[in-house]
């Protein structure tokens, strides 16, 4: 009893971040309170992984100068220092609690991501037969942060994720093994039917995230088996699915054209010197339309992002910054300031990164990304749990990358130290059959 509570305390973390206690001054999540109760248990019944330290203290050291120089403020570079360090420390003993077995935590991974999929296929029908305390679960469960979204066949699912886009980079891993063992027909890690019931799902949310899942694990499966012939399949396979998602998901094409119009068309032009009212008005009319709000938040952020990296290229601002340098570069002015969001985040990982920790935090995940990739055995050698874990896992971790600012939400340590352990343990694997 007490080992499926911790479990539950540990994987809420990852599932359930719907509900927030209290907003200021940070956003405290319930399932942060698994974490405050099971750390010092941790702390006392197991060794404190040193290298831990070769993240958190160059974070600390240059987030303490830039306080300094007037580039960050202490508030600011504290909350999100402290947040990733207890993360960071956390998940690490998590690792340990579990004895490094990757597998046993994937499939309870695996299980959990079934029963929120099963749950949001049960919203969608409960849509379309009007049962309305089925669809909009903010009624049944404590959801405080939880949107109610229409679109799709009706509602894009979101079960217990606070958005689609919030399913589709959770469910990204499971749908990635549901995807290989739907066309492989095996069920190593979890049933065919159960992987039927999250690759639905994780289509009808109609996330633009999770098409961009579909699309990346599609390609990582076809660089694992390494033939041409799978690329030749891979790349037409992904063109047509683009297309078909285009052309039937409004709210897909909607993101894709602002993307086109703002990155390659220019629409967002800056120089409005002299401007009249009604020439301003008839700019953000113009640009409204043809622009989904997404796609500006995210080309903002990337401004953002590249004009505080020029002026800061090596160690970046510090931890929480990103926000002190939207006040500087940010280009919502120019549109009337209707778009101020994921001020704090840069809504993507990577911009965050890149803004915040400069060159060398981004070389930091880029490597990692690369050094703890395990590829698929072309040599036949059994070794099909790493590869199919490590590569599951990378299409979060991209995906988060990508479109996912806040350094922890849903877990995100966990599955990095899971990405690497992963990797360890096919080294490890690798040797001993070596030796044999």
């Amino acid at each position: 009893m007490i080992g499926f509570l911790i479990d539950v305390g540990i994987f809420s973390n990852l599932f359930y971040t719907g509900y927030v206690l209290f907003d200021s001054p940070f956003e405290f999540y319930i399932s942060y309170l698994p974490i405050i109760i099971l750390l010092p248990i941790f702390i006392i019944k197991y060794k404190f992984f040193a290298p831990s330290l070769y993240i958190i203290l160059p974070l600390l050291v240059f987030g303490l100068f830039n306080i300094l120089i007037g580039n960050n403020t202490t508030p600011r570079f504290l909350k999100i220092f402290i947040n990733i360090s207890v993360n960071l420390v956390f998940y690490q003993y998590v690792m340990q609690y579990y004895k490094y077995d990757i597998k046993h935590i994937f499939k309870k991974y695996l299980y959990i991501s079934f029963l929120m999929c099963a749950l949001g296929l049960f919203q969608l029908f409960s849509f379309w037969i009007g049962f309305l305390q089925g669809y909009k679960l903010s009624v049944v469960f404590p959801l405080t942060k939880w949107g109610f979204n229409l679109g799709g066949l009706g509602i894009r699912i979101n079960s217990l994720f606070s958005e689609p886009s919030a399913l589709g980079i959770a469910i990204a891993p499971a749908f990635f093994i549901s995807l290989y063992q739907l066309f492989s027909r095996t069920n190593e890690f979890i049933s065919l039917k159960k992987c039927l019931v999250i690759a639905i799902c994780y289509c009808l949310s109609f996330s633009s995230l999770a098409f961009l899942g579909i699309f990346i694990s599609i390609i990582l499966l076809a660089l694992n088996f390494g033939a041409v012939r799978y690329f030749l399949i891979a790349i037409p396979l992904s063109v047509f699915l683009f297309f078909v998602v285009y052309n039937n998901a409004n709210e897909f094409r909607a993101r894709v054209d602002g993307m086109n119009e703002l990155f390659v068309n220019n629409i967002l032009d800056e120089n409005t010197t002299g401007e009249s009212k009604r020439g301003k008005i008839k700019r953000i009319r113009n640009f409204l339309s043809k622009v989904h709000g997404s796609s500006f938040v995210f080309y903002n952020n990337y401004n953002v992002a590249k004009q505080n990296f020029i002026k800061n290229p090596i160690f970046g601002t510090g931890l929480g910054s990103h926000e002190f340098a939207y006040d500087k570069y940010s280009l919502n002015k120019l549109i009337g300031g209707i778009y101020e969001f994921n001020t704090g985040d840069a809504n993507s990982l990577f911009l965050r990164t890149v803004s915040e920790v400069g060159l060398m935090g981004t070389i930091f995940i880029i490597l990692f990304a690369f050094k703890y990739f395990v590829s698929h055995d072309l040599n036949g050698r059994e070794t099909d749990d790493y590869w199919l874990i490590g590569n599951a896992l990378l299409v979060l971790i991209l995906l988060t990358y990508i479109r996912q600012g806040n350094y922890t939400y849903n877990g995100f340590f966990m599955y990095c130290w899971m990405y690497f352990y992963n990797s360890k343990n096919y080294q490890e694997y690798s040797e001993n059959l070596a030796i044999k």
